[in-house]
């Protein structure tokens, strides 16, 4: 089930997914405010079963564990609801619980299907009852959080700090300091092992007191999402590329899919299949052993990043940049993740992305010698680059993996004016293409596109 084919569908990008525990359900939360319950009991042909909505953009969903009919949703006007969802009625809204300041990005139940981590974009979680509506208090510096099958509360905080803890029994807590910036973090089925998705493309895997067990490498892209087949034998980790891999706990691959339009924010496994969240209308739904999925184009390894240069590119392999004619180029600089997307202006002016972290060179116009540089830091990862202006006065645009744009200027004397944000693309943007000097499109997942120019303040404007 993937966007494209016939049938019901969102009216906008899908942002999250869940299964019931037994697999036969599949909900589905869209920037359009709507529900879907698909009925999965046969993963190759599921159908909607029912459909409801929330007053904004549902960005979170999680079915009770002890309670198979019940599912919450997390939206994006802070409030989160407890519905009823079964086969033979209309679903039924039984609670719900406001108040929080900002976008709910992720809903967990604890395992007594009575309290509800409601984790918000201010970088804390909420811990409610959510039968009495209760408020017990929150976590501080959590951004990721997942729960164990034993009530374990893992959260990956701002600073990357790991930390795990039993709420009722020991309220103290034990830390982890990764190598690298943390992702995402899922428990294991049986609770015994915490994997973290990491930007450096890596997966650690911990024991429940925090100590490493294993270290997988899963190439230079940084990691998104990670969660678990239900038997605990397989990892399903999700890239920015995007693509979704499985591979066994020994780091033997097992299968790599890719597809553009999928936004791997959200991940769920039940039964046989795995679910996606996709900037298309319709959940990416896959078969777990072998990946195959309606619509999938054959595995695929993203193509290298290329712009044209004085007599011949600037490209990038992995995490390096290069210059120079086919056969004989040179490196220029090294990121610490996979480049993404590399711009040049006036065969001067270079300009690296990778993962949160954008280079910006200006090259003398005799060699390769660095006149000026300045690295910039995105407020989120970036999928495409691009460069108007001048190389004495040069604009960076940027954008996310998401659904934002962003722009710095630069006059190389003080500190970059941004990063500004310049808008928000409801299918999310697939490409930035420079026209000339001053404007520059931005081509979303539907193939639609906006043009972008330079005002004489040097602001960033629909054209």
């Amino acid at each position: 089930m993937t966007d494209g084919t016939s049938g019901p569908a969102h009216a906008a990008p899908v942002s999250c997914v869940a299964f019931r525990a037994d697999g036969w359900r599949l909900a589905s939360g869209s920037h359009d405010r709507s529900v879907i319950v698909w009925d999965t009991s046969d993963a190759s042909r599921p159908f909607l079963l029912t459909e409801f909505g929330h007053r904004s953009a549902v960005t979170a969903l999680a079915f009770n564990p002890a309670a198979a009919d019940l599912l919450a949703t997390g939206a994006a006007d802070g409030t989160v609801g407890v519905w009823r969802v079964v086969d033979d009625r209309p679903p039924s809204q039984m609670k719900v619980l406001a108040g929080h300041p900002g976008v709910v990005t992720g809903v967990a139940w604890m395992p007594d299907g009575q309290h509800l981590l409601c984790l918000i974009d201010d970088s804390r979680a909420a811990v409610w009852n959510a039968f009495d509506e209760s408020y017990l208090g929150e976590l501080d510096d959590c951004v990721r959080l997942a729960v164990s099958p034993h009530g374990l509360v893992a959260t990956v905080g701002a600073d990357g700090l790991v930390a795990v803890r039993d709420l009722w029994r020991d309220p103290g807590r034990i830390t982890y300091l990764p190598t690298a910036t943390v992702e995402d973090c899922a428990w294991s089925p049986d609770g015994t092992t915490l994997a973290l998705a990491g930007g450096d493309g890596s997966l650690e895997l911990l024991d429940a007191s925090l100590a490493p067990v294993r270290s997988l490498r899963l190439g230079d892209a940084p990691l998104r999402g990670v969660t678990w087949s239900a038997d605990g034998r397989s990892l399903i980790a999700a890239t920015y590329d995007p693509a979704l891999l499985s591979l066994d706990t020994t780091g033997r691959p097992q299968w790599r899919r890719t597809d553009d339009r999928l936004w791997p924010r959200s991940l769920a496994v039940g039964g046989s299949a795995i679910a996606a969240a996709t900037f298309g209308r319709r959940p990416h739904l896959l078969d777990l052993a072998t990946g195959a999925g309606a619509g999938l184009p054959p595995s695929t390894q993203p193509a290298d990043p290329v712009a044209p240069f004085r007599d011949g590119v600037v490209s990038a392999t992995g995490r390096i940049v290069t210059i120079g004619p086919a056969g004989t180029r040179q490196p220029l600089w090294q990121h610490d993740s996979r480049v993404t997307a590399v711009a040049t202006v006036d065969d001067r002016l270079v300009a690296s992305a990778a993962h949160r972290t954008i280079r910006v060179h200006v090259l003398s116009d005799g060699d390769l010698t660095g006149e000026r540089a300045i690295t910039l830091h995105a407020p989120e990862p970036v999928k495409a680059v691009a460069v108007l202006g001048t190389p004495e006065a040069p604009v960076v645009v940027a954008a996310s993996y998401d659904f934002r744009l962003y722009s710095w200027g630069l006059d190389w004397t003080a500190r970059p004016t941004g990063p500004r944000l310049i808008g928000e693309f409801a299918y999310g943007i697939a490409a930035l293409t420079r026209l000339d000097r001053h404007r520059l499109t931005a081509t979303d997942h539907r193939g639609e596109l906006a043009i972008l120019a330079l005002g004489p303040d040097g602001a960033l404007n629909a054209g």
